[in-house]
């Protein structure tokens, strides 16, 4: 579905609600309700609010009651240079592409952790005449049968495409603990300094997933 130009971010959760997300090479099916309808919330170093104009695609993962993807609402200002903004009439979606939602790592043939990516959301704003997105990453990790106590690095990528051109490409690590014979999991990564020129129609996709290659 091509998101209007004019659409704001509350008139996009109405719009997007209950509709199926086809991205390059997979189908991406909408498994959670809209964000602000889950109930309780992670915890990330504190109390954190929920993206007032957050959209979300999942692949074919379950997080269970794992609970919403949150971001902080005061990251844009404390992270850039540039003031608060006001809110993008154009928002990009978020596409997981095929083959990057799922991380596993083995020991010889034996299962250590794996980890899936299982929602997406992003913020929009326009600052400073450019257009300014936090992209946020909600996954879990379950540890295997040779699973040691320890913190691992989770490899995720974010990049935005302008028609053929990439106009934004980081690796970023995500560190989780994980614990023999113990349970999944979640885990929150987000993205605070995509900031590219605004389009004014549908012309940007927005990719995120796991990626074990170098930074580009």
């Amino acid at each position: 579905m091509v998101v209007p130009p004019i659409a704001t971010n509350g008139e996009r959760n109405a719009i997007d609600e209950g509709i199926s997300v086809q991205g390059p090479g997979t189908a991406i099916r909408r498994r959670f309700p809209a964000l602000r309808r889950l109930a309780g919330g992670l915890a990330l170093g504190g109390a954190l609010a929920l993206l007032a104009a957050c959209n979300s695609t999942t692949p074919e993962a379950d997080l269970g009651d794992a609970g919403a993807l949150a971001i902080p609402p005061s990251s844009v200002t404390a992270s850039s240079q540039f003031d608060q903004g006001g809110e993008a009439r154009y928002c990009p979606k978020v596409t997981l592409r095929e083959g990057t939602a799922i991380l596993r790592k083995t020991i010889g043939s034996e299962v250590d952790y794996v980890a899936n990516i299982a929602e997406t959301t992003r913020d929009c704003r326009i600052v400073d005449g450019k257009l300014l997105m936090k992209i946020g990453v909600l996954g879990r990790i379950t540890p295997g049968a040779v699973a040691q106590d320890r913190s691992v690095r989770l490899p995720i990528r974010v990049a935005v495409l302008r028609g053929n051109d990439v106009v934004y490409s980081e690796l970023g690590q995500q560190t989780v603990a994980i614990t023999r014979n113990g349970g999944a999991q979640t885990f929150t990564y987000v993205d605070e300094s995509v900031l590219i020129d605004p389009a004014p129609t549908a012309g940007i996709v927005i990719f995120a997933g796991f990626d074990e290659g170098a930074p580009e």
